[in-house]
């Protein structure tokens, strides 16, 4: 595990050096706000194609490969935008950047693969914090490397360094990290497998919890939708409102970093074993929701670093608790596509978020984009409250409703 939380963070890390910059970036290549916020969703639409096909791929081959391939593309995505001195060419490596991030949903895959479902929550929350600390150090990063002034800022260097964590991630999967994945739980590629598991129950338990899978997709799909319309404005947003450079935006990013490994690194597990994860992910919810309302209330600068709190408790609890019931959906030998699926569903979010949000930033209020993810939030606490996990058939042929709430059967 302590070699996966170091390769889940310098990973981040490289993703994260790009985030306060990125705007700017694509601002100096001719780009609109609308087109800024289309660019970063050309990421997201690459990653939503790509992610559920990583998943499968790493059931049938290991997890391990898969991370290798994954955090190569990354790296060479990187140096493609380090040398992009057009909006096109800016477009295609994020594609590509997208294309190559499978890597998350299978680092969770791999939690799983060596946890037991009690200890799942905390696993998953270890890997969260992991990512909240490469986007404590990552934007902090590549905001120091770019500079405080947005009109003389070097973007090349962030870019570059972030190929460079990228390629350190790669060395340290293929030479510490072993294969979670025991050649008798995997899935071939192509066709049925025959050692599944429960006997003669020729049945999936991500069929059997398929509608389930389907509301915490739906869930997740507007999560973070509600969370790219304020990732992918923010550095504008604080740039027109209060004169915020790449340095004091990778601050932003530091303190919602900061508050995510808290809640992620410490609290999920304690939180989770008290109150269940279906009660954690509404509270996620309520919390984000809140957190967005007071950011798009905000007409003071420090308002609105008053309003990370909630907001990053919202954000730091919603993966972990959510991704441990999307877990429990799945046996063994599918959960790398059901992880797949279900990392589809939030780059799905984001990749709607930034398309509406720039006409909602240029057409109707600044603050519009956070306005509207408040609200958005009401829907996934209602769909969380009714989530049920069903387990298989057992002998009588009844099914065992479980709620991820108590983790009693009802």
């Amino acid at each position: 595990m302590v070699i996966l939380f170091l390769i889940v963070f310098i990973s981040m890390v490289g993703f994260g050096i790009i985030l306060p910059i990125f705007p700017f970036y694509a601002e100096r290549v001719g780009a609109s706000p609308t087109a800024i916020t289309w660019t970063m969703a050309a990421f997201t639409i690459g990653q939503a194609v790509a992610t559920p096909i990583w998943g499968r791929i790493s059931d049938a081959y290991g997890r391990r490969l898969v991370l290798i391939l994954t955090l190569l593309g990354s790296a060479i995505s990187y140096v493609m935008l380090a040398v992009a001195d057009e909006l096109w060419f800016v477009i295609a490596s994020r594609v590509f950047a997208g294309l190559m991030a499978g890597n998350i949903a299978t680092a969770f895959a791999y939690v799983t693969d060596i946890t037991t479902e009690a200890e799942r929550p905390a696993g998953l929350g270890k890997v969260g914090a992991a990512m909240g600390l490469g986007f404590v150090f990552g934007p902090a990063t590549g905001g120091l490397l770019a500079g405080a002034d947005v009109e003389t800022a070097n973007f090349i260097l962030p870019a570059l360094a972030a190929a460079v964590v990228s390629l350190v991630a790669v060395v340290g999967t293929f030479l510490m990290l072993p294969e979670s994945l025991a050649l008798a739980d995997r899935k071939p590629l192509f066709g049925r497998h025959d050692g599944q598991q429960h006997g003669a129950a020729k049945i999936s338990l991500a069929e059997v919890n398929r509608s389930g899978l389907i509301r915490l997709f739906g869930a997740t799909l507007v999560f973070y939708t509600s969370m790219s319309l304020m990732e992918s404005i923010f550095p504008l947003w604080a740039h027109d409102m209060y004169d915020m450079g790449p340095r004091n935006i990778g601050a932003v990013f530091f303190v919602l970093g900061m508050i995510s490994i808290l809640m992620q690194g410490g609290l999920i597990g304690p939180l989770t074993r008290r109150f269940g994860e279906k009660r954690i992910a509404i509270a996620a919810g309520l919390f984000f929701s809140v957190g967005l309302g007071c950011m798009a209330m905000a007409v003071v600068e420090w308002q609105v670093w008053a309003s990370l709190l909630p907001f990053g408790i919202g954000v730091g609890l919603f993966n972990p608790s959510v991704s441990s019931m999307v877990s429990k959906t799945a046996s063994a030998n599918e959960r790398g596509a059901v992880m797949g699926k279900f990392q589809s569903s939030s780059a799905m979010g984001r990749v709607v978020g930034p398309i509406i949000c720039g006409p909602i930033y240029s057409g109707i209020a600044l603050a519009a984009p956070f306005t509207l993810g408040s609200i958005l939030m009401l829907p996934v606490v209602l769909a969380l409250g009714g989530f049920r996990l069903t387990a298989l058939p057992d002998a009588s042929g009844d099914p065992a409703i479980i709620d991820v709430a108590t983790d009693e059967e009802a």
